[in-house]
């Protein structure tokens, strides 16, 4: 089981969609795979796609420890994807940001309940979480055991967030070593990158910063950058009002930019390389969405 959680403390960086379609990519090569919608404020991640079988439980209630975990369905959504459940955000009232606050084990209970048996039976867990510093970020985090990832758009007041922001908050997470936690390392992900001379500013200076380690003076994971960049298209915008992942809806294009299942290939080898050839299988059978569920769900074009 790898958790990855997709983080920022700033709003509007791409989190949710390329969570979603991340996770979409991960279940059409074959891994079983659970998106976790953990932000409550947007729940965006929890409509994405249509479900199969909508769980009378969410995140809500597995953090208040009032579902039981011995019962999936009670918990687990079924998306419309084949290998893609979901744990829904149903939290409108952030009642969760008190009570975690409140409880002795708040900061690490999802990473506790993430140990029971019914999440080893996934591949991958990806783990959506809300745009600004909170407990429930901090939560996110410490129950990530393979990699954050943090999504941070191409111009320098995003740049800046990230610094001040989520490496600031992975610092604040350190005493928590002091309990036997380890901390995930943090990958870079440039989301809505373009061809603009400001865009290669920021992404030059972005790149400078993690090269040389001036990103924080405190002994933090390390922190990386992906190869891969996920440019500013529409494609990924018709995937969300289609309920498809982006990949799906183009692997070919004669843009000067990669199509969208080659990008979603290559951020999928980056973070697990031991399945590439899974991946790989992806671009060669080019699974479309399924059109009498699509005609069926209402909200497919």
């Amino acid at each position: 089981m790898n958790v990855i959680s997709v983080i920022s403390t700033k709003g509007g960086e791409g989190k949710s969609t390329h969570s979603a379609n991340l996770a979409g990519f991960c279940a059409d090569a074959g891994l079983k795979t659970l998106l976790i919608d953990g932000d409550y404020a947007q729940p965006t991640a929890s409509s994405y796609y249509s479900l199969r079988y909508e769980a009378p439980c969410g995140l809500y209630e597995m953090l208040m420890q009032t579902v039981d975990l011995n019962c999936p369905g009670q918990l687990i959504s079924q998306t419309c994807i084949h290998n893609l459940d979901l744990i829904i955000s149903n939290d409108p009232h952030e009642q969760l940001k008190t009570a975690m606050m409140h409880a002795a084990d708040g900061r690490i209970r999802l990473r506790n309940l993430l140990q029971h048996p019914l999440f080893a039976a996934y591949d991958v867990i990806i783990i959506d979480s809300q745009g600004a510093r909170s407990i429930m970020l901090e939560l996110v985090l410490l129950a990530t055991s393979h990699t954050a990832v943090a999504m941070v758009k191409p111009v320098v007041p995003d740049v800046r967030e990230f610094l001040r922001g989520t490496v600031t908050l992975m610092e604040e997470l350190l005493p928590y070593r002091g309990f036997g936690l380890t901390l995930p390392p943090m990958k870079v992900l440039v989301n809505c990158m373009d061809y603009t001379l400001l865009a290669e500013e920021a992404l030059s200076a972005l790149t400078t910063i993690i090269a040389d380690g001036s990103y924080s003076k405190a002994d933090i994971p390390p922190v990386s950058l992906f190869e891969t960049q996920i440019y500013d298209l529409e494609v990924y915008k018709l995937g969300h009002t289609r309920g498809q992942p982006a990949h799906r809806l183009e692997y070919q294009t004669d843009r000067k930019s990669l199509p969208a299942a080659q990008t979603m290939h290559d951020l999928a080898c980056e973070l697990f390389p031991e399945w590439c050839d899974r991946f790989d299988t992806v671009l060669q059978n080019q699974p479309k969405g399924d059109k009498e569920y699509r005609s069926a769900g209402g909200q497919h074009a």
